[in-house]
């Protein structure tokens, strides 16, 4: 199962041109604020992948900067706001260590740099085939 998901994230990185020209700084792409990441992610659910792990967790976009992040080993509420140039989210589990990405449309999925650091390995959202997460029922792993 991790094999396949692991390949399905290599298939998608190739199909969007490869990491390396994903990866350009420009100043024609600038970081999402606050009002056009919401108004790309509310009310959606969004796979989260990156190239070295694959699809590593899945996170639905609620109303008032509210979210649910669901991954193998955790289910979790959130909020997110925008600092800067980047959007950080709080979860309840670390409430004081935000975690902090500069966000870029791609037309039809989203691409992050963790702190905005274009050096790092982005993390590339997608629309989930899946329903909204939540966290009732989950065992973790």
């Amino acid at each position: 199962m991790r094999a396949a998901v692991a390949l399905r994230a290599i298939a998608l990185v190739l199909s969007v041109g490869g990491l390396p020209a994903l990866a350009d700084e420009s100043p024609a792409d600038p970081a999402l604020s606050s009002e056009a990441f919401d108004a790309l992610t509310r009310g959606k659910t969004m796979d989260t992948y990156d190239a070295e792990s694959g699809l590593y967790g899945v996170e639905t976009f609620l109303s008032g900067q509210r979210v649910i992040w669901r991954d193998a080993d955790r289910c979790i509420h959130g909020t997110w706001q925008q600092v800067g140039e980047q959007i950080c989210f709080s979860y309840e589990d670390k409430p004081d260590r935000p975690v902090c990405w500069a966000y870029h449309d791609r037309g039809g999925w989203i691409m992050g740099w963790f702190e905005g650091n274009r050096q790092s390995v982005p993390i590339m959202l997608y629309p989930s085939k899946g329903g909204p997460v939540g966290c009732e029922g989950f065992v973790g792993a």
